[in-house]
C-alpha cells in the first residue's frame, strides 16, 4: 500500500485535513452569500471565483513547479492561503464582510489553489514507487471525496450553533498541519541531466505539447463536454437548498455531503465497473446517470429525492474525473506531466468558472429547475458528440525514453544557448513505399513539435525523385540536447517505420546548423 510510505502517508493524511478544512470554507462562503444576496448571479459567481483563476494560472504555476524546488513553492502557497483564511474569519467574526469582500477574498482562494494545483500531481511519483503510483492516485482521489462528505456536515454543525466565521477559523487551521508536514519533508531533487527551462521556454513547450497530442487533447474535449454542464450542480446548491427545498443550512450540509458519499461509494466500486467498460463508456454512462440524478433534484422538490438524486451526481462526477485524470496521466511523459496536466486542469477548471456564469444567469432570468433541467439536457447531447474523441487507446501509449538517438559530435563549440539550431534529415526512399512514407512523416512531425520544435517541414529534391529532407528548428543547442532526452518509446516506433522505408543499404543522415555567435570586435577608443 502506498500509505506504507512515511512522505506519502503523512502527506496523505495533511492534505485530507486541508480539503477538509476547503470544504467547510466552501460551505460557509456559499450559505453566507446566500444571507448577503439572494442574486443567482452572484451566489454563482462564487464558484467562479473559486475555479476560474485557475484557468489563467495553471499553466505558468505547472512551468514554476518545473522549474523551482517544488516543496518551497507548495509551503510558500499554502502560507498564503492560510493567511487569507485569517482574514475571512477575522472579517466575517467582525460583522465587516460584504458580498464583493467574500468574492475578492474568495478568488484569492482559488488562485492559491491554481498556483500549488499542478506541484501536488507532480509530486506524487516522486513520493512511491512506480508500482504504487496508481494505488496513490486513487488515494488521493478517495481522500478528496472523503473530505467531501465530512467537510461540509462538520460546517452545517458549525454554522447552525457558532456561525459561518467557526468555519472560517477551522479552514484556516487546517492548514498548519500540511505546512509543518512540508516543512519536515527531507525531498530530494531528482537528478537532472541538463540545466532547467527558462520560464516562458517551458510554458511554450508545454502549450505546443498540447497542441501536438492527440490523446491529450482527446482527455480534454471529453472533460469540457461533462464538467461545462455538470458546473450546475455545485454552482446552484446553495440555491437548491435554500429556494427550492425552502431549506437552513443542514439542508444544505445534507446535500453537499450526499454528493461526496455518491462519490466516495463508486470511487470504491469503479475498479469493479472497469473490468467491464472502457473509459469511454464510463463516461458517456455517467452522463447519462448525471442527467438523471439532476433532472429528478429539479422536478421533485423533496430533500430525501433530491439528496438521492445528487448520490447520483455524484457517483458520475467521480467516474469521469476518475478517467480523465488516469487519461491525462497516461497520455503524458515524464518531462512534460506537470504541464501537461496543468493544460488539462486550464481547461477542466474553466469549465467550471464559466459553467457557472451560464447556469446562474439562465436561473435568473428563468427559474432553478429550467436552468438544471437545460444542463441536464445539454450534457446528454454534449457527452453523445464528444465520443469522436476516444481516450481508450491511451492507456497503450509506451512512454518510457528509447535513448536512441546518438549523441550529436559537432566539430565546432556550440554554446548551450546558442540558436536557432537547424536539424536536417535525409531520406532516399524506395519508390513504391512514398505514400507509406507521406503518411509516416506527418506523424513524425507531430513528434518533433511535441518535443520543441518551433518549425518543422518535409521537402523532396527536385532533381532527385524519392529523395526528402525533413527539416526542424529548436530555438537553443540546449533544446536540441532535450529532445534527445524526450523521445519515447512509442515515438521511436515512428521513426522505426519510416526506417523500414529507405532504400536498401541507405540509412538517414542527420546535419546539424547553428545559428553562429555573434563576434565581439574590441572596442576603440
Amino acid at each position: 500500500s502506498p500509505l506504507k510510505v512515511h512522505s506519502f502517508r503523512w502527506l496523505w493524511i495533511a492534505t485530507l485535513v486541508s480539503n477538509i478544512g476547503t470544504w467547510m470554507h466552501e460551505v460557509g462562503a456559499g450559505w453566507l452569500m446566500t444571507n448577503l444576496t439572494t442574486s443567482p448571479v452572484i451566489v454563482a459567481l462564487l464558484q467562479t471565483a473559486t475555479s476560474l483563476p485557475a484557468f489563467f494560472l495553471l499553466l505558468p504555476s505547472g512551468a514554476l513547479s518545473d522549474i523551482v524546488d517544488r516543496r518551497r513553492y507548495l509551503m510558500a502557497g499554502n502560507i498564503g492561503m492560510c493567511l487569507t483564511a485569517v482574514l475571512i474569519a477575522t472579517l466575517t467574526l467582525g460583522g465587516l464582510i460584504n458580498a464583493t469582500s467574500l468574492l475578492i477574498l474568495t478568488l484569492l482562494m482559488g488562485i492559491g489553489a491554481a498556483m500549488i494545483m499542478p506541484a501536488w500531481q507532480s509530486i506524487v511519483p516522486e513520493l512511491v514507487p512506480r508500482s504504487e503510483l496508481q494505488g496513490a492516485i486513487g488515494l488521493n482521489t478517495l481522500g478528496m471525496n472523503v473530505a467531501r462528505a465530512i467537510g461540509p456536515l462538520i460546517a452545517g454543525v458549525l454554522i447552525a450553533r457558532l456561525g459561518t466565521g467557526a468555519v472560517f477559523i477551522c479552514n484556516a487551521l487546517s492548514f498548519i498541519l500540511i505546512i509543518t508536514v512540508l516543512l519536515r519533508w527531507k525531498r530530494v531533487p531528482p537528478e537532472a541531466l541538463l540545466p532547467p527551462e527558462r520560464f516562458g521556454s517551458a510554458i511554450a513547450t508545454g502549450l505546443g505539447y498540447a497542441r501536438h497530442s492527440p490523446a491529450l487533447q482527446a482527455t480534454i474535449i471529453r472533460s469540457i463536454g461533462f464538467y461545462f454542464f455538470a458546473s450546475v450542480m455545485w454552482s446552484l446548491l446553495p440555491l437548491i437548498a435554500r429556494v427550492l427545498l425552502e431549506g437552513d443550512e443542514q439542508t444544505y450540509s445534507w446535500l453537499f455531503a450526499s454528493v461526496s458519499l455518491g462519490a466516495i461509494g463508486n470511487a470504491l466500486l469503479l475498479p469493479r465497473w472497469r473490468r467491464y467498460l472502457d473509459n469511454d463508456q464510463l463516461i458517456t454512462l455517467s452522463a447519462l446517470v448525471f442527467a438523471v440524478g439532476m433532472s429528478a433534484t429539479a422536478l421533485v422538490h423533496n430533500q430525501w429525492l433530491a439528496m438521492a438524486g445528487l448520490t447520483l451526481c455524484g457517483a458520475a462526477w467521480i467516474t469521469v474525473m476518475t478517467c480523465a485524470q488516469m487519461s491525462a496521466q497516461t497520455a503524458l511523459p515524464n518531462w512534460i506531466r506537470s504541464r501537461g496536466i496543468a493544460v488539462f486542469l486550464t481547461f477542466f477548471m474553466g469549465s467550471l468558472g464559466i459553467g457557472p456564469v451560464v447556469w446562474g444567469s439562465i436561473a435568473e432570468f428563468t427559474n432553478l429547475p429550467t436552468a438544471m433541467l437545460l444542463a441536464s439536457a445539454g450534457l446528454v447531447v454534449a457527452s453523445l458528440f464528444t465520443q469522436r474523441w476516444p481516450l481508450s487507446s491511451n492507456d497503450s501509449l509506451d512512454h518510457n525514453p528509447s535513448r536512441h538517438w546518438r549523441k550529436p559530435e559537432p566539430v565546432l563549440d556550440i554554446k548551450p544557448q546558442q540558436g536557432p539550431v537547424m536539424i536536417n534529415v535525409r531520406y532516399e526512399i524506395a519508390p513504391q513505399q512514398r505514400p507509406e512514407f507521406l503518411a509516416h512523416i506527418h506523424e513524425l512531425g507531430k513528434v518533433r513539435k511535441r518535443d520543441g520544435a518551433r518549425f518543422w517541414q518535409y521537402f523532396e529534391d527536385a532533381a532527385r525523385p524519392c529523395s526528402f529532407v525533413e527539416v526542424y528548428v529548436v530555438d537553443t543547442w540546449l533544446d536540441h540536447l532535450r529532445q534527445h532526452e524526450r523521445i519515447s518509446r512509442q515515438d521511436a516506433r515512428v521513426q522505426e517505420r519510416i526506417k523500414s522505408l529507405l532504400v536498401p543499404g541507405t540509412s538517414a543522415v542527420v546535419s546539424h546548423f547553428a545559428h553562429p555567435m555573434p563576434s565581439h570586435e574590441p572596442k576603440h577608443s
